[in-house]
């Protein structure tokens, strides 16, 4: 009998050459992926410092408004201190003409012509807020 002997797989240059081709192509296929990845971490790295930078200047922008209106709100005050000593002044005014308009003819001719009555409900201030349904 002989010895039955399998022969032993050659590996074949061309067989070797075509796994290392193969590994090669994937190497460069991982290195490309890797550096995609790198840039786009890059990008998203300029784009949130770009919003951080806007934000904070936002922020700034926003406390300095907020100052400056709380000086105009100082600064109206006397104009609505004014305006309210006015408005009573001309409701005290109009009033003592509606008396008077009982017993003078000429008062009565005022209050018809520019048709003054009297507002039973008081005007809500300035400074109140009006009721939302």
């Amino acid at each position: 009998m002989e010895d039955y002997n399998e022969p032993a797989p050659e590996t074949s240059p061309s067989l070797i050459g075509n796994i290392h081709f193969l590994i090669a192509i994937l190497a460069l296929a991982f290195s490309v992926f890797l550096f995609a990845q790198i840039s786009a971490n890059g990008q998203a790295s300029r784009s949130m410092k770009w919003r951080y930078d806007t934000m904070d200047r936002q922020l700034t922008s926003t406390i300095e408004g907020e100052k400056r209106f709380a000086e105009l709100i100082k600064q109206r005050e006397a104009s609505v201190q004014q305006a309210q000593q006015v408005q009573t002044r001309y409701t005290e005014m109009l009033n003592d003409l509606l008396k008077l308009a009982d017993t003078d003819n000429d008062a009565k001719a005022v209050v018809e012509k520019y048709r003054i009555q009297r507002q039973d409900t008081p005007q809500p201030a300035a400074s109140q807020k009006p009721a939302t349904p």
